[in-house]
């Protein structure tokens, strides 16, 4: 009993410890806000910093419930359990809120650009821009990506020009993600849903952020072959890259757009440009960017075979989704075609419980239904199930029912 006394006390000194940084934190984020000229909403607003192991909270304000109280200036507290918690935007405590995961990055260029992201996500519903989390599928593709690459190289040849010289380049570019449509238009729509989305969120974290701008924008395109995935997450390269071009055109871009519109069609209006017909490839490092993806196809199609026989030939936990929200890692996500997306890692929270998932993946087919593999037999009468890579809390009521030798399912009693 005194060592836990003791463990107690020492969590709560360390906690405290943390409370002027977090302070320190939220002004920043508040100061950087009040700059700001690109949305008609205030960016600064409810903010939490939540650790996720301890829970231990760090607030700019109280709760309705009143679970967060006063400290050094802010509030602090334990954020109940049920509440999922990743660098997001929820509703919780009678308020929407940015969550962003404790502690901060110590780099304050990387620190402001993740604050003012999630600052974007808590208000972009008001602004008219509905949260929508779709994938591009046929950006995993070898065609899909080298010609994402291609556009990205041609943006950078742009962005490194005067403004009065940047059209063959800008034209060029279009030209790439034009022949995206043609080869993909069962998902290249996808494209634009999620640039008003997670890409106009990382163009107000980069321009708002960020002192270190060109640099940056210049190394997420000479970095982005390395990314695991960018069916998802491509809108954070694109976003804050076309949004400069568009900022140095006309600065208030932002005020006269909505979710329905598209970067190409207004790089063209304010650059007077077009689609070139048969840009070369060659100016734009085609041939390493050819080279390099076909060596990336053999593993990603060995990885595809890999899933497909995991989740269509071996056990198998499939559960139908009701009312469910969800964490995951942007970066990471693996498209499996008509069977649906690989979410290497993440969290669901649905009627039936609590899914976990650390490794192995799970899968998801058109947000309906969750796979996750199954090795050994699970225990139909448990309440907490666990397996190689995952766990599962079931909610009162629901239980395990295996179906045949390769199914098990969940039900309500």
């Amino acid at each position: 009993m005194k060592k836990l006394l003791i463990c107690l006390l020492f969590f709560a000194g360390a906690a405290g410890a943390q409370v002027p940084l977090a302070a320190s934190y939220l002004k920043e984020a508040e100061a950087a806000a009040q700059k700001q000229q690109l949305w008609k909403t205030s960016l600064y607003g409810p903010m939490l910093f939540v650790d996720q192991q301890s829970r231990h909270t760090y607030a700019n304000m109280t709760d309705s419930a009143g679970i967060l109280k006063p400290e050094g200036g802010i509030y602090t507290g334990s954020l109940p359990k049920d509440v999922m918690v990743a660098n997001t935007a929820i509703h919780w405590g009678g308020r929407t809120w940015s969550v962003l995961l404790w502690p901060l990055p110590e780099d304050r260029n990387e620190r402001l650009n993740l604050l003012l992201h999630e600052s974007f996500h808590r208000i972009q519903e008001q602004i008219g821009f509905p949260a929508k989390s779709p994938t591009a599928d046929h950006l995993s593709t070898m065609e899909g990506r080298i010609f994402f690459f291609l556009e990205l190289q041609a943006l950078k040849a742009a962005l490194q020009k005067p403004i009065n010289r940047r059209q063959t380049d800008l034209a060029n570019a279009l030209a790439f993600r034009q022949k995206r449509e043609r080869l993909f238009p069962s998902t290249f729509t996808n494209e634009r849903i999620l640039e008003m989305n997670e890409g106009l969120a990382e163009y107000t974290g980069v321009s708002l952020g960020r002192s270190d701008l060109r640099r940056h924008l210049y190394a997420q395109i000479d970095t982005a072959g390395n990314r695991k995935s960018l069916i998802r997450s491509f809108a954070y390269l694109t976003g804050p890259i076309y949004g400069l071009f568009l900022q140095e055109k006309k600065k208030h871009w932002t005020q006269q757009i909505d979710s329905n519109t598209n970067f190409p069609n207004l790089i063209s209006r304010y650059y007077q440009v077009k689609a070139n017909r048969a840009p070369d490839e060659s100016i734009y490092n085609g041939f390493v960017i050819r080279s390099s993806e076909r060596q990336k196809e053999t593993i990603r199609l060995q990885t595809v075979a890999d899933y497909t026989e995991t989740f269509t030939k071996k056990t198998v936990l499939r559960i139908m989704l009701i009312k469910m929200s969800v964490i995951f890692n942007p970066n990471t996500l693996f498209d499996l075609g008509t069977y649906g997306t690989i979410y290497p890692t993440g969290e669901i929270k649905d009627n039936w419980g609590h899914l976990k998932v650390n490794k192995g993946g799970m899968l998801l087919k058109d947000w309906h239904i969750v796979s996750v593999p199954v090795t050994g037999k699970l225990d139909i009468a448990a309440r907490h199930l666990e397996a190689d890579g995952w766990t599962l809390d079931l909610a009162e009521g629901w239980r395990l029912v295996k179906i045949d030798d390769l199914n098990y399912t969940l039900h309500l009693n």
